[in-house]
């Protein structure tokens, strides 16, 4: 069978199976870059049953592990046979069997999990864990990752693997990390605000606004030096702790006065002693829960199973009443799965689902089955089936489609080792990179826009392969670091050509500004004098556009130059990501992924 017709058969395939809500499982992952296994430290130790950390089969723990230790721990990955580490850091009052509340400590950008031992202000966090007794647990996260993907999974792996093998305390695990470590916190918690008690981002920087909703139960304290925050803050705990009170949820920002990015030295203690204090909701009367992506769906007794349309996020609102009816809202939804809860349920009686004010089910539904609420049409309509609960730290679960041409763009950053690194950069490459155009283009495609703007800024993902099946979790590795909001803008022709010049640059590694675009051509010579650079173009300087790209280019400062127009560019968030863009766009094109250029960026620089 000739290639492209094998490929439009798999597509149709794909395309069957996800309209079906069917899941599909890689039988040949694609392999993440290796990290050296580092030592494992091991007392000898006598086996003790611990329930799991997700359910199931009782497991063992080392009893005879006590404190103070610090152990050098590390994990065969079920994802791709690799070796990872990770660090504990035990309390001098860990004696093995007293469950201990447990700290997850995300290193920031180009860190390991020694980061918090070794860097950040001669280990204060280790010190002042070991005075309130908390464990300490540093992932490595594989690396500069953004702990979404792989770096997700590696983080969920570990906390599950510490609960298995060290008393936890599970209600009383809280999340925090340093600058990059920071922003994955509040993904993390928006992304599983049933595993944590508490977040603490420090230093961190953009979040999704509208997945704020998802930490109805788990409150944030966001710090942030004062200094810190012309990039960080402006982009991240300013605006999210604002959505936090408007929603009337548990936020607080302390701005650190006088510091700058890192704020360890002033706050450690009084962080610790916040976190001490926080405890999870484990059993939830009402859940509001939002997802993007079909496998992101799952929260307390809740679960969104398939999206309706790609691009927008889904919502489930539910609520536990008193006479044991669960009343549902809905959004964007198809499919979704409830699990009653036996603590607020009484499971021998009837249980009735309202879904937007109509009733859908009415019915038994014993401690082993699930209600699958499903839409017809028409309306909504429940059924009873055997109760079945993916892990969290399952990882390629939804097929979304197959790599026939890899969009691709220059790395700023080195992944082929353990730990990510920057690299030089070189006007080698065209100007018009496959990926930028094909981004661009998705982000137009989502939003109905004139102009998709769109560049390679600290731009650190992880390559497509030729031929690769896609799955959903691969867009996070592919698309890092940013998984942020699209905003809408309105400009003049003229300020957006200003735009696309101020971000031609001529310093060297400052290319990854270049815009890339959708909508619109453009050609530069960089040898003209600033303000003639742009030799050619189809944009109208009187006509007004609406233009998209990734907020962060509009609010941080750093990763995008504005010609000035800062201030006059009130944006409009549009509750798309980045990636639900790029699923949208794949789901339009029938599940096939083709990077190609068409000049529409053209260098023209020493060519006139």
């Amino acid at each position: 069978m000739h290639l492209t017709a094998m490929r439009l058969l798999i597509v149709t395939m794909i395309g069957t199976l996800l309209i079906s809500g069917t899941t599909l499982c890689a039988e040949t992952p694609v392999a993440e870059a290796p990290v050296t296994k580092a030592p494992v430290t091991k007392a000898p130790v006598t086996k003790t049953p611990v329930a799991e950390a997700h359910g199931g089969e009782a497991r063992t723990r080392e009893a005879k592990v006590v404190g103070p230790r610090d152990l050098q721990l590390s994990y065969v990955s079920d994802v791709d046979g690799t070796t990872q580490p990770y660090r504990v850091f035990l309390p001098s009052s860990y004696d093995g069997t007293t469950p201990l509340p447990m700290l997850v400590a995300l290193h920031g950008t180009g860190g390991s999990q020694d980061t918090y031992a070794t860097t950040y202000h001669d280990g204060i966090y280790v010190r002042e864990a070991d005075k309130r007794g908390i464990v300490l647990v540093c992932p490595h996260g594989r690396g500069t990752t953004e702990y979404r993907g792989i770096g997700e999974n590696d983080v969920l792996t570990v906390i599950e693997k510490v609960c298995q093998d060290f008393a936890i305390d599970r209600d009383r695990i809280v999340c925090s990390g340093q600058s990059m470590g920071g922003t994955g916190t509040t993904y993390l918690c928006c992304r599983y605000p049933d595993l944590f008690a508490a977040g603490i981002p420090l230093a961190s920087t953009y979040g999704h606004l509208s997945l704020v909703a998802n930490l109805m139960h788990v409150p944030m304290l966001y710090v942030q030096g004062e200094k810190d925050w012309p990039v960080y803050a402006k982009n991240g705990p300013i605006p999210i702790t604002r959505r936090l009170k408007e929603l009337g949820y548990n936020g607080r920002l302390w701005m650190v006065p006088g510091a700058k990015h890192n704020t360890m030295d002033i706050t450690t203690a009084e962080v610790l002693d916040w976190a001490l204090a926080q405890k999870r909701v484990t059993h939830p009367r009402r859940v509001l829960f939002r997802a993007y992506l079909p496998f992101q769906g799952r929260a307390y007794w809740t679960e969104i199973v398939e999206i309706r349309e790609p691009g927008l996020y889904a919502e489930i609102d539910a609520t536990i009443q008193g006479d044991n009816t669960i009343a549902v809202s809905l959004k964007n939804a198809n499919r979704v799965t409830l699990r009653p809860d036996p603590e607020l349920l009484d499971l021998a009686k009837p249980i009735q689902v309202v879904v937007d004010g109509k009733s859908s089910f009415t019915g038994s539904c014993a401690a082993d089955q699930q209600i699958q609420l499903a839409w017809d049409g028409a309306q909504w309509r429940g059924s009873v089936a055997e109760r079945q609960l993916t892990p969290y730290t399952a990882y390629r679960t939804h097929v979304i489609g197959v790599v026939a041409e890899p969009p691709s763009q220059p790395l700023r950053w080195d992944t082929s080792g353990a730990n990510q690194v920057a690299v030089r950069q070189s006007r080698t490459f065209p100007a018009e990179t496959t990926m930028g155009s094909w981004m661009a283009d998705a982000m137009r495609s989502a939003t109905g826009a004139d102009v998709a703007v769109y560049n390679r800024r600290y731009y650190r993902g992880v390559p497509l392969e030729k031929d690769q099946q896609l799955f959903a979790v691969d867009l996070f590795n592919w698309l890092r670091p940013t998984n942020s909001n699209l905003g809408t803008f309105e400009v003049t022709g003229k300020d957006l050509l200003e735009i696309i010049e101020d971000n031609i640059r001529d310093a060297e590694g400052e290319d990854e500004f270049l815009l890339q675009v959708s909508g619109c051509r453009y050609a530069f010579d960089r040898n003209r004098a600033k303000g003639e650079r742009i030799v050619s173009s189809d944009i109208d300087s009187e006509r007004r556009y609406t233009v998209v790209c990734e907020t962060h280019m509009l609010a941080r400062g750093d990763t995008c130059f504005l010609a000035g127009h800062t201030e006059k560019l009130q944006y409009t968030d549009t509750d798309i990501s980045n990636v639900s863009a790029a699923w949208r766009y794949i789901v339009a094109k029938d599940g096939v992924v083709e990077g190609m250029r068409d000049g529409r960026v053209r260098d023209l620089t020493g060519k006139r």
